[in-house]
């Protein structure tokens, strides 16, 4: 499916554009009034606020009995209301904090023409695992589903598949997974080298360490998007950090600089630690797919580590000023500041897909604190990569890709 936008689109837009695009195999009994009136509801919810937070919820259409026929082999729990509710936006911002986006959807029915909640589902938050990095995930429910993410903020989804999304009055049609992309890829091509094989084995794959890398790297936006302070994550290659440190020149200043030791290079610890434990899980490559498969306490626990390095790199962004890690993912240092001498880009270009084969021209000056950072540092760091995780929850990947500065906006169901 395309990148489709709409200029200050609402929810009548954003009705007509899923009909236009549901996929085949889930059924949509739904016409254009009462989708239209399910989305105006939850958009005006979106704009309330409770008890100071924002109104962020996740909801399922369908009745009880089809709900219960969908997950019949899940683990869900369904919890009835004897009463419907009738669905408000006011209705939906009271209930909010009883149904917590990552672990419960709210169950809405339609009858009489009026919408009304029957009750909760606990679903847990397994089915967020292909987004943050875990390798166990629940099957989804084939219902339509909307997710309130915000402010103006909807997701439309049929079962698990994003059918479109009403961002910043704009209605994006797909989602933007920058890590499916070739050219992440190609920028860390060289980071990991001989020194991450283990001993005696046969040689992992390279698409293992990919994916096992950006497990890593996944899991620290989620948790800095949950931990809402918002944050800057910097790759960088050794040579410029090797220019950065001591005497402070280059385009980064660390106010917190790890001494480098085995500490600092944790991540290649346990890389080589998860191969050795996935090479006696069985005979043959060391591939993704045995990771995938792997059920033994050996690679759990070296998976749970890594997960833990996440979250030690989500409190490091809790400081002011960007996190650095080097391309082979050791924790360089935290709270670095971007010079404000170095050469800022007129223009930006946002890519229109994963690849930047399409792009729209904008100012570079539109943007915040950490956007500006994030450019100046990839202006004077082509190789670089910055990331950018807003107090709003948008990722925004930032490269330079043949002398013009490039971002992504990373929309996900999270």
């Amino acid at each position: 499916m395309g990148y489709t936008r709409w200029v200050h689109a609402y929810p009548a837009q954003l009705a007509d554009f899923v009909l236009d695009h549901w996929p085949e195999g889930i059924t949509l009994a739904l016409d254009r009034r009462a989708l239209t009136k399910l989305l105006s509801t939850c958009f005006q919810a979106s704009l309330t606020h409770e008890e100071g937070r924002n109104v962020r919820f996740r909801l399922v259409s369908g009745s009880a009995e089809e709900l219960s026929r969908a997950s019949a082999t899940s683990d869900f729990l369904r919890l009835e209301f004897v009463e419907p509710q009738l669905f408000t936006p006011d209705a939906a911002r009271r209930l909010s904090p009883a149904v917590p986006f990552h672990s419960s959807l709210i169950g809405v029915s339609q009858s009489d023409e009026q919408w009304w909640m029957w009750g909760i589902v606990h679903t847990g938050a397994n089915w967020l695992s292909p987004t943050w990095g875990g390798r166990k995930h629940q099957e989804s429910l084939a219902l339509p589903a909307v997710h309130v993410l915000g402010a103006g903020r909807i997701g439309v989804y049929a079962g698990a598949n994003l059918v479109a999304s009403l961002e910043h009055g704009m209605i994006e049609a797909t989602t933007t997974d920058v890590f499916t992309s070739r050219w992440i890829g190609e920028l860390f091509r060289n980071a990991f080298g001989r020194a991450e094989e283990p001993k005696d084995l046969t040689r992992p794959e390279a698409n293992l360490v990919r994916v096992v890398s950006q497990h890593m790297v996944r899991r620290a936006i989620f948790l800095i998007r949950q931990a809402g302070h918002g944050g800057l994550i910097l790759f960088a290659e050794m040579g410029l950090l090797e220019r950065c440190a001591g005497a402070g020149k280059g385009p980064l200043k660390l106010k917190y600089e790890f001494r480098d030791n085995d500490a600092r290079r944790r991540y290649r610890t346990l890389l080589q630690r998860l191969f050795e434990a996935l090479a006696k899980n069985g005979d043959g490559s060391i591939d993704l797919t045995r990771f995938l498969e792997a059920e033994t306490p050996d690679v759990a626990g070296v998976e749970h580590s890594i997960f833990e390095l996440s979250r030690l790199v989500s409190g490091l962004a809790a400081v002011d000023g960007a996190v650095v890690l080097n391309k082979r993912f050791e924790l360089i240092g935290f709270g670095a500041e971007v010079s404000g001498e170095l050469p800022y880009p007129e223009f930006v270009q946002q890519a229109l897909d994963v690849e930047a084969e399409r792009r729209s021209v904008e100012p570079a000056n539109s943007v915040g604190t950490r956007h500006r950072a994030a450019y100046r540092f990839v202006t004077a760091h082509a190789e670089g990569l910055a990331i950018v995780i807003s107090m709003d929850g948008i990722v925004r990947f930032v490269a330079n890709i043949d002398g013009e500065i490039v971002y992504w906006d990373q929309f996900l169901n999270w």
